[in-house]
């Protein structure tokens, strides 16, 4: 009888030492997708970093533009119709 008793031990601790095997394999994988996944964003992340620089130096440049006094001028140019002193204004005549 005593050959029963270590067979049925062996066979408990041989169960619960599958069943932690089993569970920590599983903690592992789910780590691992996790860590994929997060790498995955960091790299999403990294693009979208890099493209709102590209926006924000290409906005950077406008803005300095349109400060500029070459800029003014045609705006005012433009949209307003403003000309400078002494400047021929020229109007053409509708054709209807």
């Amino acid at each position: 009888m005593s050959k029963k008793g270590y067979r049925l031990k062996f066979k408990a601790k041989f169960l619960v030492a599958i069943v932690f095997v089993g569970y920590f394999s599983s903690i592992l994988f789910r780590q691992e997708l996790e860590m994929h996944r997060q790498k995955k964003r960091i790299g999403e992340l990294r693009q979208e970093i890099s493209q709102v620089k590209q926006d924000n130096d290409s906005l950077s440049r406008r803005v300095k533009h349109t400060r500029s006094d070459e800029y003014v001028e045609q705006a005012a140019r433009d949209k307003l119709g403003w000309v400078k002193e002494g400047e021929t204004i020229f109007i053409e005549k509708n054709k209807n």
